[in-house]
């Protein structure tokens, strides 16, 4: 056979580099796998003679690893020798134990790029918790930090290029082209923008990030399905809540666009900018709800309300504190103990109860000035109190200096400070006059002072409209829309208009027909 025989196919298809008859045998180099690989084999030289021979026959082959060596390199296999697999095939052809294609060079395998992908720049919730401690290394167990508070604009991640391949090199040192990592393809939805060539996404919306799938939105809505736990934590969300379940005691929920709770709320801080839908709560004296839209709810039980729309309540407001800037509403319910104080007014089927548990409803009356206006009397009686005191310790300092000269350094400087202390509640006390002088209460086209009953007003129970206050002294029945008499003084207790007849109105025409008639 002759010795160049690049052009012939080997059984196993691949392609014969050499095959050369040596002094007791014939050697076969052969390319296999798209040339990543070469092997070698030995046969007889005739079909007579058996392969292997016995051990003890003459005709065994004989080849030393420097000659293979030789050979590889005249087919050009000089960088990609498998030693070992020389070595080990030269000596099981010594020992007679195998003259079967043996692998005696590897090329360098071409290595695919890595794929691209997306680093995620925000929490959403699905990698576990992160606990932070505060200055003091306290540990809040309620605030789980679970997923990121996304703000318009905000940077949510970058798309990662697909990398090249490392070439390979075949056994003969020919370059093998290696494929590209493929493209990360991203599935952009609601709330998310591509920008910088398509690499890098932003928040269009506040919310949270889903990111599932290859897709990744930005939504304002978080569900809930069951109980609010420690698995959760507290909430501060940007946008919707809704709670299939129940939120325990000592806990706070904040949605800035609304909140919505099918369950029962313990003594917890409940706040939202939007409205607020919930089935009962129970305060125990200091659960609270901040709402900057309208409030609905079933009971409301020893909570706090401060409201900056309409109080709907469906059943029962039982010793609360209700302040809103629209009105209350309990149409079919009940005003039980506690104080409600509402701008737009209020209509209740029943206000009091039959015990005479104190009740006081105000209505006409914008609370946040009127509750800077107590804090400032409050505050000024409390300066007051205070002057005198300082102003007792420093006459009584005085007194001592004169009577012991061995303290009058250590007084004199106790003087200073008493003095220093009154110089600052004197201008406190002044600050407080000016703001009590030039206080005005605010003037709402909406301001309704008047109070509907639907069913009774219970004795006991204290209703003020304008500057008329009165505490019932006995039932009154309904149904009676109650506004105050702005000439002669005390309520008005009339017949039943809608709410949205003012107050104002209904009290001008009245004087109106008054003075016709006289």
């Amino acid at each position: 056979m002759p010795d160049n025989a690049t052009d012939q196919t080997s059984p196993s298809g691949g392609k014969v580099l050499l095959c050369e008859d040596l002094a007791d045998c014939r050697l076969i180099l052969t390319l296999e796998q798209d040339g990543m690989v070469c092997t070698a084999r030995v046969e007889a030289l005739s079909d007579a003679a058996p392969v292997p021979p016995p051990p003890s026959s003459p005709l065994r082959p004989h080849l030393t690893p420097p000659e293979l060596i030789w050979h590889l390199t005249t087919v050009n296999i000089l960088h990609y020798i498998d030693y070992e697999g020389v070595y080990d095939f030269c000596g099981d052809i010594e020992l007679g134990l195998g003259f079967g294609p043996t692998v005696v060079a590897r090329g360098k395998i071409p290595v695919k790029g890595a794929d691209g992908w997306f680093e995620l720049f925000v929490k959403t919730g699905e990698g576990g918790i992160a606990l932070v401690a505060d200055d003091k290394g306290v540990v809040d167990h309620k605030k789980l930090n679970l997923f990121s508070e996304i703000e318009v604009g905000q940077k949510l991640g970058m798309l990662h290029l697909p990398a090249s391949g490392t070439p390979g090199i075949t056994v003969q040192g020919l370059a093998v082209d290696a494929p590209p990592g493929e493209p990360y393809v991203l599935k952009v939805q609601e709330g998310v923008i591509l920008k910088y060539d398509g690499r890098v996404a932003f928040a269009e919306k506040t919310g949270k990030v889903i990111y599932e799938k290859d897709a990744i939105a930005v939504v304002d809505y978080w569900l809930i399905t069951g109980d609010l736990d420690l698995k959760i934590g507290n909430i501060n969300f940007n946008g919707f809540v809704e709670i299939k379940g129940d939120v325990p005691d000592d806990f706070r929920v904040v949605a800035e666009k609304g909140l919505k709770v099918h369950g029962h709320v313990g003594a917890s801080l409940i706040e939202s900018d939007g409205s607020i839908d919930m089935a009962s709560m129970a305060g125990k004296g200091i659960g609270t709800i901040i709402c900057r839209g309208d409030l609905k709810v079933k009971f409301l039980n020893q909570v706090n309300v401060i409201s900056y729309g309409n109080v709907l309540v469906a059943k029962e407001v039982r010793n609360c504190l209700v302040k809103s800037t629209g009105a209350l509403l309990t149409k079919g319910g009940v005003i039980l103990g506690g104080k409600c104080v509402t701008l737009e007014g209020v209509e209740a089927k029943v206000i009091g109860s039959e015990s005479g548990v104190a009740t006081t409803v105000v209505a006409g009356v914008y609370f946040p000035d009127s509750d800077r206006f107590d804090y400032l009397l409050n505050r000024q009686q409390d300066v007051t109190e205070h002057l005198a005191k300082v102003s007792d310790a420093i006459n009584k300092t005085r007194r001592s200096i004169a009577r012991n000269v061995v303290y009058a350094k250590l007084a004199e400087k106790r003087q200073d400070i008493l003095k220093e202390q009154f110089d600052s509640l004197v201008a406190e006390k002044e600050r407080l006059s000016a703001e009590i002088s030039a206080s005005r209460h605010q003037e709402f086209v909406s301001r309704n002072a008047k109070i509907n009953v639907l069913d009774k007003v219970m004795e006991g129970a204290s209703l003020v409209l304008g500057s008329s206050h009165e505490k019932i002294k006995v039932p009154r029945n309904g149904p009676v829309s109650i506004i105050e008499n702005t000439r002669d003084g005390g309520l008005r207790f009339l017949s039943l208009t809608p709410l949205n007849i003012g107050a104002t109105s209904i009290e001008e025409q009245l004087l109106e027909i008054i003075d016709s008639s006289s």
